[in-house]
């Protein structure tokens, strides 16, 4: 796939306001700053097409009021949905990727002295609007089938990791050696503050299933017991396939991201979202998050779901780490795959919670008709009541 955009990135970050721009946002986030540095390229390859400045002459005009900054990002959005995003399969940029690059290119005006209203903004400048799609989901069976298939025992490791613990994707492949608590039960994760998306630390817990193939997998990886792994190299990523602490977790996604669409396509779940220009998947790593929220929220409370997957909640929400281990155990045969005898109580859990609910209707059918007969048997006795058809009595009972 070629990578149009590359000369034009790297075109954007030799500008020295870019640059400052730039560093300026990585200090909180690298992400934002590599998500801003494709939507200064866009920007820059619009003003080159479009007007006789660059992304730093354009700054004294818009500071004059020369050029009108409504107009300008009004025509830049439309040049944007007529690119194709080389990010992401040669599609055509989402909605969303849009309003972001429009968010991008603002701040980068605005720390520039270029006043921008947002009230003018949002009535001189028609955004477009962002499309709620429907998500697919997930249950215990597909996931299943995917691991079934999967030969790549890192990507097996990796998506047990997703699906019991609920993670983002970049924080599990930011955790290291020494965040591994091999002697918590359940199995602890610690993640650092700056590979948060919050930038809050936090720790997390995943099955027995998933941290028994964790294990093997760093143990065959270092030819080691994890103990002294954890010892002699503590700063290694987990998810590495080298012994080193200089691989970076981008690195790995974009690896792990190749094995898992070709995994997809194995087992024909390899869908694309509807709609025009977008080509997305139907299944993302992301969904495994989701799934741990559903499943958690289910068997336990919101509040801990919402904790589970790393999100703020309740201020108020604040229990013993016990208490929160005897709710994640609680789900924990939920929140595993291929574990067989663990798969099959699940199974049978669901089996007798239909077992329960037919034999509670059968018992209502059963006081029914007894309610029933007991009406009829006093009708008998009543000579304008008996008049009354018994069909017609007995459909009343059993709409109430």
């Amino acid at each position: 796939m070629t990578r149009t955009l590359t000369l034009p990135i790297k075109e954007a970050v030799t500008f020295g306001k870019v640059i400052k721009f730039l560093n300026s946002k990585a200090r909180n986030s690298e992400s934002t700053k590599k998500g801003y540095t494709i939507a200064l390229a866009h920007f820059q390859i619009f003003l080159q097409k479009s007007t006789q400045y660059n992304l730093e002459t354009i700054l004294v005009p818009l500071e004059k009021k020369q050029i009108d900054v409504y107009d300008l990002l009004d025509d830049f959005i439309d040049y944007l949905r007529n690119r194709i995003d080389v990010y992401n399969g040669d599609t055509k940029l989402s909605e969303k990727t849009i309003a972001f690059y429009i968010a991008g290119v603002k701040s980068y005006l605005e720390k520039y002295d270029v006043e921008i209203s947002s009230k003018k903004l949002r009535n001189k400048v028609t955004m477009p609007k962002i499309l709620r799609r429907k998500k697919e989901t997930l249950n215990q069976k597909k996931i299943r089938n995917m691991l079934l298939a999967c030969t790549n025992d890192r990507l097996k490791v990796f998506l047990l990791v997703l699906g019991s613990g609920g993670t983002r994707s970049m924080e599990t492949l930011s955790i290291r050696n020494r965040d591994v608590d091999f002697e918590e039960s359940p199995t602890k994760l610690h993640i650092i503050a700056e590979n948060t998306k919050i930038k809050q630390e936090r720790d997390v817990y995943i099955s027995d299933e998933a941290f028994g193939q964790l294990k093997k997998f760093v143990e065959r990886k270092y030819n080691d017991e994890l103990k002294n792994i954890k010892s002699n190299y503590p700063n290694d990523l987990v998810f590495s396939s080298w012994k080193t602490d200089r691989i970076q977790p981008s690195g790995i996604y974009g690896v792990l991201h190749k094995q898992f669409a070709n995994l997809l396509r194995k087992i024909e779940m390899a869908q694309r979202k509807d709609g025009q220009g977008i080509q997305r998947r139907k299944i993302s790593f992301h969904l495994f998050r989701d799934y741990v929220k559903s499943t958690v929220a289910m068997h336990t409370n919101s509040d801990f779901s919402e904790w589970i997957i790393g999100h703020s909640g309740s201020t108020y929400w604040n229990i013993d780490e016990e208490v929160r281990k005897e709710l994640y155990l609680k789900c924990m045969k939920y929140l595993t795959f291929l574990d067989y005898p663990t798969v099959e109580s699940v199974g049978q859990d669901f089996e007798s919670k239909l077992e329960e609910q037919e034999k509670r209707h059968q018992e209502q059918l059963k006081q029914m008709d007894e309610k029933y007969n007991q009406i009829i048997d006093a009708m008998s006795k009543n000579p304008i009541l008996s008049k009354v058809k018994a069909d017609v009595l007995k459909n009343k009972i059993k709409r109430k």
